[in-house]
């Protein structure tokens, strides 16, 4: 999980306020192993000098264009951290939107990658995205998986193979699996790891399929082993064996546990005048394994004196039982396994984020699932992607705060639910701003209610009589 085991320098040219900006906002980054966090931070210098950077029209609080550049180069390296720099040697140019991009026909999307080398991202989808980590929706991942594709100029989710025969494998592999999603997508079953997105287009596979790949790597093991394992292939990376994801807290915590110069306060900035230099002519992944070698012998000495154990136990054991007994367990073991995998299949399936798509993949409603349960904050967009309501579920009921706003970003009515029943005051606003109206709800029914109008005029209604006349 990130750096933890030492303080470990930074690459040449990477910045130590880079590693604080990075773990503040790509929860993706706060998981990479080690070795491999370092060879992506040696890469994000040379991906931010070669992208030629801009900005659209921004109406909102000013960029942290540093911060920006940052994090979408970090996610994108991730990418070809195993692979090759040719992947993008066609790409040059990122462009920032504010809210969406917008094609020449009208419609919103959250990113676009285009075939001549230049991507253009929504920062409020780029952001979100980075941040959760885990709905199965990052707009980087997505838009640089098209880079990837469009090396060979094919635009057809075959991403470019060394080998020949390994492209052609994968082509033949792609079309089957292709049809099955489609398939899983019109039946409503099987289809919950890859997003319906895919089924658009076959140029959206390989993308919506990358997204899985690093944000739900041990569901997509699960569901469709055979796309896994072509993903671990194609990446030369297995994020399923990768630590568990982690808070930025959480991994301060980790820190103050094993070093003890470091605070919860510390940052990388503020610790990086204490902290050596990188060596000169040693690149990442040849630093990373020096100071694996010395983790991985105690590793291997600890293991081989697990094994020296388990042996020892399994020869007395052998000694002691009859064939039939070893058959018996080893036929219970494979039971018990069978029965853990379901298990684990069924909790990942009730514990995950539910995204509902408009047509041009940009989100539509979220919500989490505990236990099978919508639990948290639920929140609906419009097409145009602002959000229209927030609502606090709790276990499956109404429960909390709810708002709703109007197309412009005001707020129109706000309230309060008691297990799916209106309780307390509830307040209404015009799109101005101005009040609409005030009600009052005990026990679940209307008590009161009074009306504004926009002129600031107001009328009262009391439970017996409302403004309906009853």
């Amino acid at each position: 999980m990130a750096i933890v085991s030492h303080p470990a320098p930074f690459p040449p040219g990477f910045k130590p306020k880079w590693r604080d900006m990075l773990e503040k906002n790509v929860a993706l980054y706060r998981r990479l192993p080690e070795d491999l966090t370092l060879v992506v931070e040696e890469m994000i210098p040379w991906f931010v000098e070669k992208v030629f950077w801009k900005w659209g029209d921004w109406v909102g609080h000013k960029p942290d264009k540093e911060m920006q550049k940052v994090c979408v180069a970090c996610e994108a390296c991730v990418l070809i951290a195993r692979r090759s720099k040719k992947d993008y040697e066609h790409f040059h140019t990122f462009i920032f939107h504010e809210k969406h991009v917008t094609d020449k026909d009208g419609n919103n999307w959250g990113g676009w990658a285009e075939p001549n080398g230049t991507i253009r991202q929504s920062w409020r989808s780029t952001i979100n995205g980075m941040v959760d980590g885990i709905d199965n929706h990052n707009v980087t991942l997505h838009e640089f998986g098209h880079m990837l594709d469009y090396r060979d100029s094919d635009f057809d989710s075959v991403p470019h193979f060394d080998s020949k025969a390994a492209r052609f494998d994968y082509q033949l592999f792609f079309e089957e699996e292709y049809a099955d999603i489609c398939s899983a997508w019109e039946k409503k079953t099987g289809n919950e790891i890859i997003r319906k997105y895919a089924t658009t287009d076959k140029a959206e596979f390989f993308t919506c399929a990358t997204e899985a790949f690093f944000e739900r790597s041990e569901m997509l093991k699960f569901m469709r082993r055979e796309l896994y394992d072509w993903m671990v292939r194609i990446y030369q990376m297995d994020p399923a064996e990768w630590p568990e994801r982690i808070s930025q807290t959480e991994l301060a915590d980790e820190r103050c546990d094993q070093w003890g110069d470091w605070m919860r306060r510390s940052t990388w900035q503020s610790k990086s005048e204490e902290m050596d230099l990188w060596p000169d002519g040693v690149v990442a992944a040849d630093y990373a394994k020096r100071y694996a070698q010395e983790k991985g012998r105690l590793e291997r000495e600890k293991r081989e004196r697990k094994e020296r154990e388990f042996a020892e136990k399994m020869r007395r054991e052998k000694e002691r039982n009859e064939k039939e007994q070893r058959e018996a367990r080893e036929r219970d073991r494979k039971e018990k396994e069978e029965s853990e995998r379901k298990a684990r299949e069924r909790y990942l399936l009730n514990n995950r984020t539910i995204i509902v798509e408009y047509p041009n993949g940009t989100p539509q409603l979220k919500y989490r699932l505990v236990d099978g349960l919508r639990e948290g904050l639920m929140q609906r967009w419009d097409e145009d992607g602002q959000v229209r309501e927030e609502t606090e579920l709790v276990r499956g009921k109404k429960h909390g705060t709810v708002i709703y706003y109007h197309a412009n970003g005001e707020k129109e009515m706000e309230g309060f639910f008691a297990l799916n029943r209106r309780a307390g005051i509830w307040l209404g606003w015009h799109e101005d701003g101005s009040p609409s109206f005030r009600t009052e709800y005990r026990e679940g029914e209307l008590h009161t209610w009074e009306q504004f109008g926009e002129d600031g005029t107001s009328r009262t209604y009391g439970k017996v009589k409302n403004r309906f006349g009853a």
